[in-house]
């Protein structure tokens, strides 16, 4: 029972990071207009955890999309680990750059 209380808190916190690094990672990409910099930033931010990150970045840089997939490392044995909900997990975030005008 410890064991899978322990996966439980492992993976909560794993996507914790991974959704935070994802929202930092598409604030720079529409900062700087650049997929690429917000891409570097995640692999930054996440280290050696096997995650994925696909930054959309449209030409008039209205809204910012990134979609994050990856699967948290299981401390329970296969047959067990297959089968529980929060082993993958999948975010899209959606981040809109406005700007401001004076008026």
């Amino acid at each position: 029972f410890m064991l899978l209380a322990v996966q439980v808190m492992w993976s909560l916190y794993a996507t914790s990071v991974v959704t935070s690094a994802a929202y930092v990672a598409g604030r720079t990409a529409a900062r700087t207009g650049s997929a690429a910099a917000g891409q570097a930033r995640f692999s930054s931010t996440i280290g050696d955890y096997d995650a994925s990150v696909a930054i959309s970045v449209p030409a008039d840089v209205g809204v910012v999309t990134v979609v994050v997939s990856g699967e948290n490392p299981s401390m329970l044995p296969d047959r067990f680990a297959r089968a529980l909900p929060f082993a993958n997990i999948e975010r899209t975030i959606e981040i809109r750059n406005e700007v401001f005008v004076d008026g």
